[in-house]
């Protein structure tokens, strides 16, 4: 079977004004939530991996200098997730070979998972046609909280489409307005993010 080659976005541009500290430097079990992301991306076979920083980007930076991914810096991250979302596919479109797939990441998932990760590859390459014709599935989604979003992957046709995001639409309005070529994986633990001052409370404990 030929390889499979996907590759990854992690999205973590963002100010984190609501948690009151950027999310992206929390450090849980011995590395700070960022690094963990763009690690498990690496570890689960993603190639290349495409690390999306905005606010304070050079402070970010150095979290991640020993990791084998390429930094993408939002200028415009002020705009929203899809300004995000965009920065991480401009440069996807630009890899040579183009890859099969993206995932699109979040660093804000502690709960994150190389086993779930591998789980969400897995599936893509060889859907489930259970219930479907595999041709139909377009994206692999976690889906948690009853609803389908991030992590995700996304087949190269819908490449178009991430490249067009706009503002603060992100993947979850693809992932939406996709709906009837989603193939959702379960993914309780999604239901954990980092958004509000309590949210730390459940991760230090």
């Amino acid at each position: 079977m030929p390889e499979f080659r996907c590759a990854a976005v992690v999205l973590a541009a963002g100010a984190s004004t609501r948690l009151g500290q950027p999310k992206q430097l929390i450090r849980f079990e011995g590395e700070s939530l960022l690094h963990r992301t763009a690690r498990l991306a690496i570890d689960a076979g993603c190639a290349p991996v495409f690390v999306v920083l905005g606010f304070e980007a050079e402070k970010m930076r150095p979290d991640v200098a020993d990791l084998a991914v390429e930094v993408v810096v939002n200028n415009a991250w002020q705009e929203g997730m899809g300004a995000s979302l965009r920065s991480g596919m401009e440069a996807v479109s630009r890899t040579d070979p183009q890859p099969e797939a993206v995932m699109v990441l979040v660093c804000d998932q502690p709960r994150l998972s190389l086993d779930h990760l591998g789980v969400l590859l897995t599936r893509h390459r060889t859907p489930s046609r259970t219930g479907r014709d595999a041709g139909n599935v377009a994206i692999t989604a976690s889906v948690y909280g009853r609803r389908a979003g991030v992590p995700a992957v996304f087949s190269s046709k819908l490449f178009p489409k991430l490249l067009a995001s706009r503002g603060d639409r992100g993947a979850r309005d693809l992932i939406r307005d996709h709906a009837v070529e989603i193939q959702a994986i379960p993914w309780p633990a999604g239901e954990l993010d980092l958004d509000l001052p309590e949210d730390l409370t459940t991760i230090e404990r």
